[in-house]
């Protein structure tokens, strides 16, 4: 919880900037992460930190600046000092070509639903006897070794403004698992993930089962190598979920659509752009995500359409895109949005979508993924973990790797079926800020004519 002592430092900092006509934003991010790392089968790294941070933004006309104080707030002097400072930077700033949109909190928010304490002071040493479960029950199978990470967290976000008396706080735990077990000498690799909001959200038998289900078709089957050309694919969620990020900043971004390099640049809204069973949605009310109820310059997050349907219905603008193109601010002055991948009508279990598919390629996880034009959509990334051929409606071989490129547009204009449940598919990264993401997309997606560029001779 924010403490009492530092809400009322930024309360009475905001107070005195305002008296003295000063319009000052100010941003506080707290958090505590912990991280262990295995390498090797055992824990290579463990860590954990308490970072403070104090972003302060002051705008005069056109002229903005802004300062970042990273530790403990102390004391009124110090938040003044800084204050100050960023008023003297301001004062020096170069003028924009358009008038700023100054920050204002909409509506009070004091947010805690997504916090739990037991995952926040979650122990190192309750990480490692699971992972430890998982290592030790499957190792003596085989020549395996196993890697991978497990990172968790509280954020604690605080925002106002000296635009008005309302404040903005949410605090919220998150917790991301990623266990990779690699063959030694045959070099294939298996990878189970999961997403957590609270503390026992996974245990490490499902982690066993999920990766002892595998074991079999990898260690009794040679790789296949598949061939170049269009194919039927089945993407599982890390896949849906690394694909649909493409689609928001190739195709959704504001900025990207105005300056004419995202490919529906050359669409209006209303216009339909994928399969009408795409429905892509930015919904920070859905369970499946984590939630995040404001954004950065106080704006409240509500559902924002950008696919229904398949038709195109919106585009985001965080503030400075829109005070540049004088369009209005959409909720996203933000790095962790809430996408939603709406599900389908087909079978909730993989099993049945094999049935349902006869043949393809089972591509649950893309890597080395990335845009070199999004002026077209089109995209590239490799088929690494769990990657497995489907013949006859059954799983049958694992798939040496693999590379897909092909283009947003013609991938989600060929949709066949989507599954019937969602899934929490955690996108956090672990590089600066504490900034949970997760995406809720179905449990798998099959797609045709999906092209696959190149295909290698091993794993």
């Amino acid at each position: 919880m924010l403490t009492t002592r530092i809400r009322e430092l930024l309360l009475q900092t905001r107070d005195d900037a305002r008296k003295n006509g000063i319009n000052a934003e100010f941003l506080l991010h707290r958090e505590r992460s912990s991280l262990i790392r295995l390498g090797n089968s055992a824990i290579a790294l463990s860590t954990a930190e308490d970072l403070t941070r104090l972003d302060i933004s002051v705008q005069d006309g056109r002229r903005v600046a802004n300062i970042s104080l990273t530790g403990d707030i102390t004391s009124f002097e110090q938040v003044k000092s800084a204050l100050t400072r960023t008023v003297e930077k301001c004062r020096y700033a170069p003028e924009k070509e358009y008038d700023p949109i100054f920050g204002v909190v909409e509506e009070p928010v004091d947010d805690e639903t997504g916090y739990d304490p037991a995952l926040e002071n979650i122990s190192p040493q309750k990480k490692a006897e699971l992972c430890a479960r998982v290592v030790k029950t499957i190792k003596p199978g085989g020549d395996y070794d196993f890697s991978g990470s497990w990172s968790t967290g509280a954020t604690e976000i605080y925002y106002i403004s000296t635009a008005n008396d309302h404040e903005a706080y949410r605090r919220l735990t998150d917790g991301k698992l990623v266990l990779v077990l690699k063959h030694q000498t045959k070099k294939w690799e298996l990878s189970a993930e999961r997403t957590q909001k609270k503390v026992d959200e996974f245990h490490a038998e499902e982690i066993i089962t999920e990766l002892e289900r595998l074991l079999p078709i990898y260690e009794n089957n040679p790789g296949y190598r598949t061939s170049i050309g269009p194919q039927r694919v089945i993407f599982g969620p890390q896949a849906i979920a690394q694909l649909v990020s493409l689609c928001l900043w190739g195709g959704f971004f504001g900025r990207m659509w105005e300056e004419g390099r995202a490919f529906t640049a050359k669409n209006k809204i209303g216009d339909k752009i994928f399969s009408e069973q795409i429905t892509i949605v930015d919904d920070p009310q859905n369970p499946l995500v984590f939630q995040m109820p404001f954004d950065f310059i106080g704006k409240r997050r509500r559902p924002f359409l950008l696919v229904e349907k398949g038709v195109f219905t919106g585009l985001t603008y965080d503030s400075h895109t829109a005070a540049k193109y004088k369009k209005s601010p959409t909720g996203h002055d933000l790095h962790n949005w809430d996408v939603v991948f709406t599900t389908g009508s087909g079978p909730a279990d993989l099993e049945s979508a094999l049935a349902l598919v006869e043949n393809a390629l089972y591509i649950p996880h893309l890597h080395y993924i990335h845009m070199p034009d999004p002026t077209r959509g089109i995209f590239t990334g490799s088929s690494r973990f769990n990657a497995i051929l489907v013949k006859d409606g059954k799983f049958t071989a694992p798939l040496f790797s693999s590379r897909i490129t092909d283009a947003i547009p013609n991938l989600f204009n060929n949709v066949i079926a989507i599954s019937s449940i969602a899934v929490s598919q955690n996108e956090s990264s672990t590089y600066e800020r504490r900034q949970p993401e997760a995406f809720a997309v179905p449990s798998w997606l099959i797609c045709d004519n999906v092209r696959i560029s190149d295909v290698a001779e091993s794993f």
